[in-house]
């Protein structure tokens, strides 16, 4: 005795349409359409229909993918924007992680010089972090000077008003704060009309009365000092003569009371 032929459902018809149906139920559904010229001629129209949609794409389909759209392309640009995402966060945890290892004065520190070369790297790191940013160089802006102030200020846990460097063709740009081992500390950016960037990195530390300490690591050069239990770093790419007339006209400010 054999099997039952299975009837004819509509997944065998939407199969022959479309082209995918198995061959053991071809003939059967070949039959059962010879019976029904009415469901025969509904499934050619879909067939037409089919044919006509496949020619009419056929030539976008064949069009070569655009290079922006590529599978290599595309994960090229993800691996670069991970690259970034990755070294921006290896410099904030090198600033860290300098400050853990060296410690504080009131942690049982004695050298001040130390202490003003951690507060130098940190402000080197977080110079070459953020001032090759293009959207997204500060944190707060300097039009929202007012906000900027009383963040900076309440983070340092001092007064902080970003110093006025215009006579010397500097602009504020604005800041930002920065993470250290045991508190915040904070980045002030400047630029001038010819787009060069320059930062005023302070750090609250236990040391002050600390002179000028200018260094240069290639292109890129400091100006370190410490008072009033704060360490101040300008850091910029330009030649000393010029830092030195930043970092004066900061430690001026500093005297005067604009950021006790």
């Amino acid at each position: 005795m054999t099997d039952p032929i299975p009837p004819i459902g509509d997944d065998d018809l939407q199969a022959w349409v479309d082209r995918r149906l198995p061959q053991d139920r071809h003939a059967t559904v070949e039959a059962y359409l010879a019976a029904h010229p009415d469901v025969a001629s509904r499934l050619a129209a879909y067939v037409a229909q089919n044919t006509g949609l496949s020619d009419a794409l056929r030539a976008k389909f064949e069009e070569p993918i655009p290079a922006g759209l590529r599978i290599d392309t595309l994960l090229a640009r993800r691996r670069n924007r991970m690259a970034g995402h990755l070294a921006r966060a290896a410099s904030l945890l090198l600033v860290a992680g300098l400050g853990a290892a060296m410690g504080w004065a009131g942690h049982g520190w004695t050298d001040n010089g130390s202490q003003l070369r951690v507060a130098t790297a940190s402000a080197v790191a977080a110079y070459e972090t953020f001032t090759v940013e293009v959207r997204h160089p500060v944190e707060v802006r300097a039009d929202e000077g007012a906000h900027l102030v009383q963040w900076i200020s309440n983070r340092l846990e001092r007064p902080i008003t970003p110093p006025d460097l215009s006579p010397l063709g500097w602009r504020l740009m604005g800041g930002r704060v920065l993470p250290t081992a045991h508190a915040p500390a904070a980045q002030l950016m400047y630029d001038d009309d010819h787009g060069t960037r320059l930062t005023v990195y302070l750090q609250p530390m236990g040391i002050d009365g600390e002179e000028f300490r200018y260094t240069q690591q290639g292109d890129i050069r400091t100006v370190v000092w410490a008072e009033r239990r704060l360490a101040l770093v300008v850091t910029g790419k330009m030649p000393r003569d010029a830092i030195m007339a930043v970092a004066t006209r900061v430690r001026d400010a500093v005297a005067a009371g604009a950021t006790p």
